[in-house]
């Protein structure tokens, strides 16, 4: 007679998520199944350089009432309170802040949540963003229940740990190559953290006008890889990347090279390091090797053209010549956003940039001046 059990291992399934979003949804499932009533897990990341709290992942995404959703930390005082602490929040009758005057609270109100529970997540030392659970019945969390939401929020927390771990491990990869290209032509300080911003704030109103369906996890990866875009330039020859006149058409051609270079720097580094577990990679190989395609075929490496131009390499590219055109060099004056914007419409009429992702700078100047004010060059 054997003595081998076999078991289905509930928090297995966890690991089958190709996405955040996914393995969110499966703790979700499995945490119902033991503790029936929750209606909603959201989790928001933190980003320290503005102090703010944005949507990272929530589940159910379908009906989440706070998406595409990003707040100063400072202003909401319990949250900030939890944070401080580094303790759980327990919220058993959310009518408590019912007085508030923020959009979270009037949307978690309306969509009929009486109570919640929060779990600030740290990591060596530093806020890395938030967990939230909320139930449509009031008092819900109370012993056992509390307790298995507890351990499952832990596990989440940790999920999102491992999650930034990974993110960062690669990140710091490339930001040391780019480091190298920097220092052999050097732009000015705070060009990369201004155009993932923008490419960020693109990308959140490509949503809010439905010209796509980005989630926040997706967004995310976006903002995080746009920077990345010319890492393939540690490979251009100094006397390319120093000459302070024109290129000629050989010169020219050299220069081009770096958008296929950077497609490869990408497929070793996610090779090696097995940076392929990490979700929507593909947007850094597109922001890589994609980002000078033109609409109207005349860009490279590929010659790509229209709906073959992925919208990630669309995003990317407004926002890099957006922040070029607006920042000084050593060979011209910074242009004004007015007259950036109209130069970036001329290549919409052109054909060769992607009119929504330029209308979606025209109509957030007010976001677009305070990322320029926040991240201004020294």
């Amino acid at each position: 007679m054997s003595n081998n059990l076999s078991y289905n291992d509930p928090f297995g399934e966890v690991c089958s998520g190709t996405t955040w979003q996914e393995k969110l949804s499966i703790c979700r499932t499995l945490l119902n199944q033991q503790a029936p009533g929750i209606d909603r897990i959201g989790v928001a990341l933190y980003d320290h350089p503005t102090a703010k709290l944005w949507t990272f992942m929530s589940s159910p995404l379908e009906t989440s009432p706070l998406t595409n959703y990003e707040f100063p930390l400072a202003e909401a005082k319990s949250l900030a309170d939890c944070v401080e602490s580094r303790e759980p929040r327990l919220v058993n009758d959310l009518e408590t802040f019912s007085g508030g005057c923020h959009d979270h609270t009037r949307l978690i109100k309306e969509e009929g949540f009486r109570s919640s529970f929060t779990l600030p997540i740290h990591s060596s030392g530093k806020l890395q963003g938030v967990v939230f659970f909320n139930s449509r019945q009031k008092s819900f969390f109370q012993v056992p229940s509390l307790e298995r939401v507890s351990l499952t929020a832990h596990l989440i927390g940790q999920m999102m740990v491992n999650h930034q771990t990974l993110l960062q491990s690669m990140l710091a990869a490339l930001h040391t190559t780019i480091g190298i290209v920097d220092y052999r032509d050097p732009e000015t300080g705070n060009h990369l953290k201004r155009m993932a911003r923008f490419a960020r704030l693109i990308a959140r109103d490509l949503v809010d006008k439905g010209v796509c369906l980005l989630n926040d996890e997706q967004i995310d990866q976006i903002y995080n890889f746009a920077p990345m875009h010319d890492v393939g330039k540690v490979s251009t020859p100094d006397r390319i990347l120093h000459k302070p006149g024109s290129l000629d058409p050989a010169e020219w051609e050299i220069m081009k090279q770096h958008a296929p270079v950077g497609g490869e720097i990408i497929e070793r580094l996610i090779g090696n390091f097995g940076f392929d577990r990490l979700p929507f990679v593909d947007y850094l190989r597109q922001t890589a090797e994609l980002h000078h395609e033109k609409l109207d075929g005349t860009g490279y490496p590929h010659g790509l053209k229209g709906d073959e131009v992925p919208l990630v390499a669309r995003i990317v590219a407004v926002s890099d010549v957006f922040d070029a055109l607006t920042s000084e060099r050593p060979y011209k004056r910074a242009w004004s956003n007015q007259d950036a914007l109209a130069e970036l419409q001329k290549l919409v009429g052109l054909g060769k940039v992607d009119a929504d992702c330029v209308s979606s700078l025209v109509d957030n100047m007010a976001t677009v001046l305070d990322i320029q004010q926040r991240f201004v060059d020294e």
